[in-house]
């Protein structure tokens, strides 16, 4: 599911003489992911970016009334220096809140239980699932002053993936998994809730078999101060 697999799926069949058994599996939902998210993170990071200053409620943590402050009195004072993906965040977030007062927040976090559920259903089965970690090569980051389109584009095309977990809660990481067509992929590693250490056990694992990514074949020259180039 997603850019890669084929990478992927080497780097996790690699792993079979580490004494790792390594099966496919699917979790459908995670086709939803994506979706729920967006709603959850649209909704949710207008009212937290905007009405609550950058915290949220209840938690049981500390805070710094600082920089609250501090924050609410800067964007009120001159908004424009949010960026563009921001930008989009907070004036749809806010018109779907002020439309239609929570009730698409409210159905995509009962659709996220779900979603949870079916992740919950294919750990009980693996102590790690393993996916590619975008769904897309790299991109060309935009230039500056490049349509707003394309800057908002480039910001969300790579989360399709990653942004489930932010979703489920489930812990999870990302190894380097080798290169596509001279590009860079990496393998997302996915555990049980709150298993946190097996999955940083399972990337320390492969990373000591592995390594990184392979060097580059060759090296730019950097000029020096004081040499020409």
């Amino acid at each position: 599911e997603g850019f890669g697999v084929d990478a992927v799926r080497a780097a996790a069949e690699s792993q079979r003489g580490a004494g790792l058994v390594v099966e496919d599996v699917s979790v459908p939902w995670h086709l939803h992911g994506a979706r729920i998210w967006d709603v959850i993170s649209v909704e949710g990071a207008a009212s937290q970016m905007v009405d609550l200053n950058g915290y949220g409620l209840n938690w049981k943590g500390l805070y710094d009334p600082e920089v609250m402050e501090h924050y609410g009195n800067q964007w009120r004072a001159d908004g424009s220096q949010f960026s563009e993906t921001v930008k989009l965040v907070l004036l749809a977030g806010k018109y779907a809140l002020n439309s239609h007062h929570g009730k698409h927040y409210g159905m995509a976090q009962n659709l996220a239980v779900q979603l949870r559920t079916a992740y919950d259903e294919a750990l009980a089965r693996f102590d790690v699932l393993v996916l590619p970690t975008t769904p897309i090569p790299a991109s060309v980051i935009p230039d500056p002053d490049a349509p707003r389109e394309e800057i908002i584009g480039r910001a969300l095309e790579m989360v399709a993936n990653t942004c489930v977990t932010d979703v489920t809660g489930h812990p999870a990481c990302s190894v380097p998994a080798g290169l596509v067509d001279g590009l860079p992929t990496g393998m997302m590693i996915v555990g049980k809730q709150f298993d946190d250490a097996t999955v940083l056990r399972v990337a320390h694992t492969f990373e000591q078999a592995v390594g990184g990514f392979p060097a580059p074949a060759s090296t730019p020259s950097v000029a020096t101060a004081g040499s020409q180039a």
